[in-house]
């Protein structure tokens, strides 16, 4: 029979998460997303919690294997607090799983205290010339004695101004396309290696930025997996990070629609609660089967990894429409509070900007789609 339960200990996990989420993180969100200060305070108090250690070596602080499933439950229930909160269980696992693939050095200087919240690491693929065209990276790693020295530009990186090092993705000279390109750790405060900051719309805690490589020396043990596979790595594990991104998006999208619903109940017109109306209620009811339904499409994906089967092709439907389904939710929430939805002084507004990063972060919603159709020409399990 199928069976939609979360287990005992997921549930546990998630209702001590929305505690948290409530009393902690909702009270400060707009002030903090009002800032580009990154909130190390936070992330402490996330990794003495355990949330930042899921799935990665238990050795280093994690839980040992991975959990698609949890990582997914702590994205949607810490962002119904704090949607920027919320990407570091999803980017420290996304960056977790590949340092656990490092030498023991990278694994102690950089896993264990990304881990515990001490520390940040970026992940440094998109450039000027190849966002969505990752394959098409031109950041070069010259041989030299003892390691490599990278040249090139990377853009639009979260993290990027409080990392202490990089997931940097370069290619080899002479090599094209997917081949040659190797991962490697860079830290961020060696000569050659410059950052530059970029004030985007919301996510401004992320610390968004570009990272500049003039020649920054990387010793051989800084290399992440096998010289070359690189670009292989990163994608498998991005299947799990989009679902995991599209139940962030939900769950601030859920906290809006609640607020809405508070204030439809509460605000009258006519002599009565507005939520009586159906120009307002209805709304309200449509939004809330949208948003079920792409938290399943989520959870479907992340099911299929935890299970060990063919997800590309569900992890990019949970990346594309889930975001838009969140945005449009929120803007009605938005509407629902008439002119005080677009105050400053409702968090409203500020999940909107935020959310609306992930319209673009980890691959455009067009991106997504081509993913989809290549899956669709050679049907599988995940598909039927």
């Amino acid at each position: 029979m199928i069976s939609f339960a979360f287990t005992e200990e997921q549930e546990d996990f998630r209702r001590g998460l929305a505690q948290f989420a409530h009393d902690v993180l909702r009270p400060g969100y707009r002030e903090r997303a009002s800032k580009t200060q990154f909130p190390w305070d936070i992330q402490r108090q996330l990794g003495s919690m355990g949330v930042l250690g899921i799935g990665l070596p238990e050795e280093y602080g994690g839980t040992g294997v991975e959990d698609p499933i949890l990582l997914g439950l702590a994205a949607e229930t810490l962002a119904e607090g704090d949607v920027n909160v919320a990407a570091a269980p999803v980017q420290v696992g996304l960056i977790g799983s590949q340092l656990a693939r490092g030498s023991e050095a990278v694994r102690q200087q950089y896993l264990a205290p990304l881990i515990r919240g001490e520390c940040t690491v970026a992940i440094a693929l998109t450039e000027p010339g190849s966002g969505s065209d990752a394959a098409a990276l031109r950041t070069i790693a010259e041989p030299v004695p003892g390691g490599w020295r990278l040249r090139g530009e990377k853009t639009a990186i979260s993290w990027a101004m409080n990392a202490a090092a990089a997931l940097v993705y370069a290619r080899a000279p002479g090599s094209t396309r997917s081949s040659g390109v190797s991962c490697f750790v860079v830290a961020l405060d060696a000569a050659g290696a410059t950052r530059t900051p970029t004030l985007g719309m919301g996510c401004l805690p992320l610390g968004w930025g570009s990272i500049n490589l003039d020649g920054a020396f990387v010793p051989k043990d800084s290399l992440i997996g096998e010289e070359g596979s690189g670009f292989a790595g990163v994608m498998h594990h991005f299947d799990f990070s989009r679902p995991a991104l599209g139940l962030l998006c939900l769950g601030a999208a859920r906290a809006s629609l609640d607020e809405a619903v508070a204030f439809a109940t509460e605000r009258e017109a006519f002599g009565q609660p507005i939520l009586n109306f159906q120009g307002v209620s209805f709304p309200l009811a449509e939004h809330a089967t949208y948003l079920e339904a792409a938290r399943w499409l989520c959870y479907r994906a992340l099911w299929l990894r935890a299970t060990g089967q063919p997800h590309t092709a569900v992890a990019s439907m949970s990346k594309w429409w889930p975001p838009v389904v969140a945005k449009d939710a929120i803007e009605a929430s938005m509407k629902v509070h008439g002119h005080l939805g677009y105050s400053a002084e409702l968090p409203l507004q500020q999940r909107y900007r935020d959310v609306m990063a992930y319209l673009i972060a980890d691959g455009t919603a067009e991106i997504q789609k081509r993913v989809i159709v290549k899956e669709l020409r050679r049907p599988s399990a995940a598909m039927r």
